[in-house]
């Protein structure tokens, strides 16, 4: 057999061209098809992410509006300490006044009265 006879084991080169553009056109089709499971993999993954961060975003936002809301409990728990105190103070010198202004009274009553005896 010569080089240039055809046998069925060996393709001629017409037929390997076809082979070869075959073989291109498939490799094409996968990297093509590897490009668009991998933009569909990014936009899952970025989808993926959005909800993470808006999860994210929402958890601080309830955080931030618990720890305000305890803060302002805690002033005013402290607010009412501080009005109780005061107010207590307040009665103590009510009080202390008090019996100031009775001594006070005895004592210029006893004056008066001891200048004029």
């Amino acid at each position: 057999m010569s080089p240039q006879h055809e046998t069925p084991d060996r393709p001629t080169g017409e037929a390997l061209l076809r082979e070869i553009a075959q073989k291109e056109q498939e490799l094409e089709r996968q990297v093509a098809e590897a490009h668009a499971e991998a933009a569909r993999r990014l936009e899952h993954a970025q989808r993926k992410a959005e909800e993470m961060r808006s999860r994210a975003r929402d958890r601080a936002r309830d955080l931030s509006a618990a720890a305000a809301a305890e803060a302002a409990r805690d002033a005013d728990r402290i607010a009412k300490e501080v009005l109780h105190h005061a107010e207590a103070a307040a009665a103590e010198i009510r009080r202390q006044a008090d019996e100031h202004r009775a001594q006070a009274v005895e004592v210029v009553v006893r004056e008066v009265l001891g200048e004029r005896a």
